[in-house]
């Protein structure tokens, strides 16, 4: 996972955490993509909104080197649906969850999305 904002990191890694999954962060794009190929992660939270990279330019890096092309993303953001659509498209992101103070919601939306690709 990985977010500009140390408070959302926690969360989110302890709402994965607690639902089973094995949760690395980091709090920048910038250098990621070497730690991705040796981290090789079957998923990958993506903030869209953060300094320097945003997740969405990010996203169409991995997506073009041989070694993380297959990496399954999702978006993370606060951006309405119609524009989190469009980011999908544009990156070739999974999907995207929206940011929400409710547990049982952000977990739901990634169970689900992690389901489709056999997770």
């Amino acid at each position: 996972m990985i977010d500009d904002d140390p408070v959302v990191l926690e969360v989110c890694r302890e709402r994965l955490a607690a639902a089973g999954y094995e949760v690395m962060i980091r709090d920048q794009a910038i250098g990621t993509s070497r730690l991705i190929s040796q981290w090789l992660p079957d998923i990958l939270l993506l903030d869209v909104m953060m300094p320097a990279l945003s997740g969405n330019d990010l996203a169409v890096i991995l997506k073009k080197s041989v070694l993380t092309k297959k990496l399954h993303i999702i978006l993370h953001s606060s951006k309405p649906d119609a524009e989190l659509s469009g980011l999908i498209a544009q990156t070739g992101a999974l999907g995207a969850i929206q940011k929400t103070a409710d547990d049982a919601e952000f977990t739901s939306s990634f169970r689900s999305l992690a389901q489709r690709v056999g997770l």
